[in-house]
Formats: C-alpha cells, structure tokens, sequence
C-alpha cells in the first residue's frame, strides 16, 4: 500500500522547517478502482446509506528495514441494497468526505457488495508498510501521524558514518569534521511513483587535516549533532578521507524521497 501525495509532502517539507500536523480522526473509505496518489482518482462506491468509516491504527511494528501499521478494530460499513460493484481498493482520509488523503492501496482479495450486505474489514486486515532509505525511527513517525502525533519541522544535516548508524556505525570524526546543514526545494511528485526533495545549494564539509576514517554511509540527521537519523544511504564504494580529500555535493546532487 502506497502513501499519498499529501503525505508524501507533508512529511517532506518537515525537512524544509515545516511541520506536519496530524488529523483528529481518519476515515476508511472503499474504492471501486484505485484513488491514485492525489485521492481524487478512481470511484468510490455509492450506495444508500454508505459512509466512510472511522479508522485506528496499532502502534507501528518494526521488523528489520519494514515498519507496518494496520488497524486494530473492525469495521463494519452500512448494508447495501443493491449490487454495488467490486470493492478493490481503500483509501485514508481525514473527513467523512472530501478531505486529504494519508494512505491507499488495493485489497489483498476482490470485495463484491451484493444486496443486502455489509462490508466488512477485519482487525488488521488494513495494513501499510513502509521500506527504503527512511530510517525505521523516521518511518515510526511517519506512520504516528495517522495516530494522532503531529511531526515538527527540522534542520536536516548531513553527516558521514562508518556502518550503519541504525546498527551500531560509528561517525567520523577528526579536527575539523562536523555534519553540514541542507537546504531543501520544495517537494516534487514524480509522476505515479514517490515525492522527493532536492538540495538548493552546494553542501561542503571542511578539508581534513588528518585521518577521518572510512566512510561507508551517509545519513540526513535531524540536529546539528547527536539526535536520529532520516535518511541513510549506504555508499557503493567505501572511501577513506584521509588528509585533505575534502567530501562534497553539488546543487541537487543529494535527493530525499518517500513513496
């Protein structure tokens, strides 16, 4: 199941200072064909006495590089009465109706409404998960949003590991080394796929003057020091920075992105 485009920018511009403010109450709603990434795609169903019904979430559960969430109460729509169509898709939303849209995705088994029924969504039959280069705290947070936990907007800084800061990695560290800060444009939304972010200038750390270590990750902190990681990205090639080999990213060089 995918995040929308308004949580996608949501999220992503806490990057850029923002912050992201989570919703009073979320709203499972049923779709006939998939509501795309803006929410506003695709047919919900209609039919007498139907309405979007109330959703909560369990806390997120972290396993390894996934974090899931799925609901953790049954829900029950209004009877139908008449063939309504095949339910294939639901979609989160902050209202009854209209309203953003959090979460999407297709069902694991096709949902024909016949008359006289009513559709029913099982205890953690709704689930989402989240993988990729977020880190697993950040994908916590993310997914806290649709519990009631608003995200604060940050100053995100670069910063060099040895090992994955996620799994006991170690930050570099010599005379003059200190994470950089980043500034970020505004979020894209690639077409069908995920909302990324762009540096807007040039991010340079100092010359070393001595040893710095071997430099295997990078990771988007959320302070200048110590505090946790956004995002990680494991370098394809371990480098060491020795003595006056001076690391840096040009304009637009340094992409976040969740999806």
């Amino acid at each position: 199941m995918f995040l929308s485009n308004y949580m996608e920018n949501g999220f992503l511009n806490t990057l850029r200072g923002q912050a992201f403010a989570a919703p009073s109450q979320l709203f499972c709603g049923l779709f006939l064909s998939s509501p795309g990434k803006s929410g506003t795609a695709g047919t919900e169903i209609s039919y007498v006495g139907y309405q979007r019904r109330p959703i909560t979430f369990d806390i997120p559960v972290i396993e390894l590089n996934r974090v899931t969430i799925s609901n953790n109460a049954q829900l029950t729509f209004a009877q139908s009465p008449v063939s309504a169509g095949t339910v294939r898709f639901v979609g989160i939303f902050d209202a009854a109706t209209g309203g953003n849209m959090y979460l999407y995705g297709s069902l694991t088994e096709d949902l024909p409404i016949m008359p006289n029924e009513s559709p029913v969504l099982l205890i953690n039959e709704v689930l989402f998960f989240s993988i990729g280069d977020l880190s697993n705290e950040y994908k916590r947070r993310l997914f806290n949003v649709c519990r009631g936990t608003s995200l604060p907007g940050f100053a995100p800084h670069l910063a060099l590991f040895n090992g994955n800061p996620q799994v006991g990695g170690s930050e570099l560290s010599g005379d003059n080394y200190a994470r950089r800060p980043v500034s970020f444009s505004a979020p894209i939304n690639e077409s069908g796929s995920m909302a990324i972010i762009r540096n807007t200038a040039r991010v340079e750390f100092a010359r070393p003057t001595s040893n710095w270590g071997n430099w295997t990750f990078t990771a988007l902190y959320d302070a200048p020091s110590a505090g946790t990681p956004v995002f990680l990205q494991e370098r394809s090639v371990a480098k060491t920075l020795n003595r006056g080999i001076m690391p840096y990213s040009e304009v637009a060089d340094i992409t976040a992105g969740v999806g």
